[in-house]
């Protein structure tokens, strides 16, 4: 694959688990160096993740400065915190597919995570309570827990994912294992819903028109940035609409097949490599 031609990008996002984000979960310096020497030529800074607003502007204050939030995949997007936060984007589940969802996790005893307004609510149930701790070590998200969840039927949530055990590769097939449980959800709504696979324990679902690709686009056009010089940085499948979109999209080394295959460059660098720093250096001019 041929490295890219120099261009004056004027807007960077990057995916943090996986690209932005070494294996401790930590932004190394040298990559925050690099961002803070683009955001103090006059770049923008775009952090885009799975993760709730919340969890996501910390790192910010690792880069010290400030940026826009591509949160939940892409469901909603928000100004710098510094101006605000106002809202520039978001696209909810609709009421139909999530409340299905209340009734079919708690009736096959799943942990659902259910985002609304901002805050992360789940069913209070002891047995299952080992799934939420495991995502709140992972995502630094907190929990409000609830006697049922039926109480927001009705209601169009950013986003669920459902957190059960990684498929084991070789071993006999578990229908309660993430990628056995995404080959029967994948289909059940056709195009209407996005499900995806993202953390080896997480399959989330989103309305179709929610991803990282539109939510970059909607922040390009709120700065006024043209698509070709917008350059973004993942390493899984919920990245590839983000990376298909912008200008310049770089998987780094340790990125799935599939996300490898669609970029227009792989970094011969891992998220754990300063990857970010070293594409910055190579194609920003």
């Amino acid at each position: 694959m041929t490295m890219p031609e120099r261009r004056p990008f004027r807007l960077i996002a990057l995916d943090l688990d996986g690209t932005l984000l070494n294996d401790a979960r930590e932004i190394s310096e040298e990559d925050a160096e690099a961002l803070r020497r683009f955001a103090r030529g006059g770049g923008v800074v775009v952090l885009a993740s799975g993760r709730m607003t919340d969890n996501i502007r910390p790192f910010y204050e690792r880069l010290e400065f400030d940026g826009p939030t591509v949160a939940y995949n892409g469901a909603l997007v928000r100004e710098p915190a510094s101006v605000g936060g106002k809202v520039i984007l978001e696209t909810g589940l609709p009421a139909r597919y999530a409340d299905e969802l209340i009734d079919y996790t708690k009736r096959e005893r799943f942990q659902l995570n259910y985002y609304l307004d901002e805050k992360l609510y789940s069913r209070k149930d002891a047995e299952l309570r080992r799934y939420a701790e495991l995502y709140s070590r992972q995502t630094g998200a907190v929990y409000h827990f609830v006697p049922c969840l039926a109480e927001f039927k009705g209601s169009r949530p950013t986003k669920l994912i459902i957190v059960t055990d990684p498929t084991v590769a070789a071993a006999k097939p578990d229908p309660r294992h993430r990628d056995e449980l995404y080959g029967i959800w994948r289909h059940r709504w056709g195009a209407e819903v996005t499900v995806m696979r993202t953390n080896p324990e997480y399959l989330e679902f989103y309305h179709s028109e929610a991803n990282k690709g539109t939510a970059l686009a909607a922040v390009a056009t709120h700065y006024g940035i043209d698509r070709e010089l917008t350059l973004a940085f993942g390493d899984n499948y919920n990245d590839s609409a983000m990376l298909k979109w912008a200008g310049c999209g770089v998987a780094v080394a340790n990125a799935q097949d599939e996300v490898r295959e669609l970029a227009d460059w792989v970094s011969p660098l891992t998220n754990d490599e300063n990857a970010v720093a070293d594409a910055i250096e190579k194609l920003v001019g």
